[in-house]
């Protein structure tokens, strides 16, 4: 399903979107550059067919500027909620609704789909993006420390 918005369309990621999500990835942190378009199509492959994560994309004149990515979760101790694992705007079209309208299109699937709400992390120093998520009335609930093993 898609809807409009002026130019720009959001819809669900597709394998051929690789190109444009790379770019986005090493616009947002240039060292996402060593995973590479091959890998960022696999990944969007793996996505669809093994998990029940969503994936949603801006698009403007056939290219997309924009992704927000979804992952369900279960807890123990909580309702349901959807994870923001990857979220980012095409830096020079920012301020422009394209990230109100991405999140919005995932507050609305995760409702539709019988989850309770939306958890995201964001880098401390990313006081513009907390005002954002503030304005959608997310609420600050704690800072953390995120630990990484990685095995090979």
């Amino acid at each position: 399903m898609a809807e409009n918005a002026g130019e720009v369309t959001i819809r669900e990621i597709r394998p051929t979107d690789d190109r444009d999500v790379y770019g986005l990835n090493v616009d947002f942190n240039p060292n996402f550059c060593t995973f590479s378009e091959e890998r960022v199509k696999r990944r969007i492959e793996i996505i669809a067919s093994k998990t029940k994560d969503v994936v949603f994309v801006g698009e403007r004149d056939g290219r997309v500027i924009g992704y927000i990515h979804g992952s369900p979760y279960e807890l123990l101790f909580s309702e349901s909620l959807v994870n923001v694992l990857g979220f980012v705007v095409k830096k020079e079209l920012r301020n422009q609704g394209i990230g109100s309208m991405l999140i919005g299109r995932l507050e609305q699937w995760g409702k539709d789909n019988g989850y309770s709400g939306i958890k995201l992390l964001s880098h401390p120093s990313r006081t513009q993006a907390h005002r954002f998520y503030e304005n959608r009335g997310y609420v600050f609930t704690k800072d953390q420390k995120n630990f990484i093993k990685t095995f090979g």
